[in-house]
């Protein structure tokens, strides 16, 4: 039996941090159409970073979250691939049945699949120095995935062609990378994130309760980080797309932490609101910004746990016109 130098964590380590898209308007696509791009199809759900030393694996969000314990399935997939030692890149996500990853199904219990894109780590290799083409083809070697391991889907060029093929298949858009480029941690224009749907992660700094005096969350006051600022800016609210099971649980947890004042500029006076620390992050599908900086009908898709609320931006908005 052979014997590895590195625990899977250790492995990890080594090759921290994850490399970051960067959020760029749909009208930069038509500007980076003369370069040589792989396209991707932008996947909705948790970036994690696995690991395999021998019969051990690890699997870990871009913020250092354990998703062993919570993903069995995908650790024991991961074990039987063929190689022995790798890092590996990519989105655990929630599929619905035409294979489009939605991230309200990432609460659901089960089904859910592992999308791999990328190789950091190669029998005892680092192999980041590569570039993109040669660490995909890395990917090869592994033969033929079966589910829950699956390849990212890649979309033949030129870029608008295939956002128009992203808009009639209703995904969320498209990862831009660079085929000569290296591996290298955090955000870099080597990757470009195209959405063509307005989806937005915001923090939640508050909520109104249900008026008919249910333990339950009415909506959800929200906020992003804006870094001219260095504070959270009220972004509006959200009070579609719960279940009831969700308004009773967010109301249980918010109610935990509650803020003496409001912890964001420019939120509204409101008789009902109950303000919280920030500390958690929703995801929300909306139609536009408004002029004063809030979000036009949005509803809520669900919770997320990979990120730091002072990551969470306000992205770029997808050009009118282009979304239909």
């Amino acid at each position: 039996m052979p014997t590895f130098r590195h625990s899977p964590e250790a492995l990890l380590a080594l090759v921290w941090p994850p490399m970051l898209a960067v959020n760029a308007p749909l009208d930069r696509a038509a500007r980076e159409g003369s370069r040589p791009l792989r396209l991707e199809v932008k996947y909705d759900g948790f970036r994690a970073l696995a690991a395999r030393s021998g019969k051990e694996v690890a699997l870990i969000s871009r913020n250092q979250l354990d998703f062993a314990p919570r993903y069995p399935e995908l650790v024991a997939a991961l074990s039987r691939l063929r190689i022995q030692e790798a890092v590996l890149d990519g989105e655990i996500v929630g599929l619905d049945p035409e294979g489009r990853s939605r991230f309200e199904r990432m609460g659901l219990p089960g089904g859910h699949h592992y999308v791999l894109f990328d190789v950091l780590w190669w029998k005892g290799r680092d192999v980041r120095s590569r570039p993109l083409t040669e660490r995909v083809g890395l990917l090869d070697q592994l033969g033929t995935l079966k589910p829950p391991l699956v390849r990212a889907e890649v979309i033949d060029p030129p870029v608008q062609e295939a956002l128009a093929y992203a808009r009639k298949r209703q995904l969320e858009g498209l990862i831009a990378k660079r085929p000569d480029a290296p591996y290298r941690g955090g955000r870099t224009t080597d990757w470009l994130k195209l959405k063509v749907q307005q989806r937005q992660e915001v923090v939640v700094v508050g909520f109104t309760p249900l008026r008919n005096n249910e333990a339950g969350v009415g909506a959800l006051l929200l906020a992003v980080w804006s870094p001219q600022d260095d504070a959270l800016v009220y972004a509006g609210k959200v009070g579609t797309g719960f279940d009831d099971a969700t308004r009773r649980r967010l109301y249980t947890s918010l109610r935990k932490a509650p803020a003496p004042a409001a912890p964001v500029l420019g939120a509204p006076r409101m008789k009902d609101a109950h303000w919280v620390a920030p500390g958690r992050i929703a995801e929300v599908a909306f139609t536009e910004w408004t002029a004063d900086g809030r979000l036009r009908h949005p509803v809520f898709l669900g919770m997320r746990e990979d990120k730091a609320w002072r990551e969470v931006v306000r992205e770029p908005s997808v050009p009118a016109g282009v979304v239909g």
